[in-house]
């Protein structure tokens, strides 16, 4: 089964892969993961601090417990805040990837056929040699 490329859409692969910048979309992404890191870090922390509120407002009186409520309840919201933002930060970098993925042509069906053409140019060489 021979696999011809034709030069156009070769080319078109070849252009589009151009534009991809893949060196420099890898160091985006390579970014993007290290912020995501980050967050999951500071998430955790912040977790830890919001259960550490929670159990000390369980602890105190009842009649204390209404003063200290609009506090904890602000942390929480800060918390869900912070957590929106970390969730649109990771979608978008996701989001970003996945569409310039999704444009881009498979590259199997070009390496293949690259690697068939060049076995019979070598076939060819090999016949012409002797």
């Amino acid at each position: 089964m021979t696999t011809e490329i034709e030069d156009g859409v070769l080319a078109g692969a070849h252009s589009y892969w151009q534009t991809v910048n893949l060196t420099g979309m890898l160091r985006e992404l390579d970014e993007t993961g290290l912020e995501i890191v980050d967050n999951q870090k500071t998430s955790l922390q912040e977790r830890r601090k919001l259960a550490e509120k929670t159990k000390a407002f369980r602890t105190i009186p009842d009649t204390e417990k209404l003063e200290e409520f609009k506090p904890l309840l602000r942390a929480y919201q800060h918390e869900i805040d912070a957590l929106t933002k970390r969730m649109k930060f990771a979608e978008n970098g996701f989001l970003k990837l996945f569409k310039s993925l999704s444009e881009a042509p498979d590259p199997e069906p070009f390496l293949a056929g690259l690697i068939e053409q060049r076995q019979q140019t070598r076939s060819l060489i090999e016949q012409e040699s002797e």
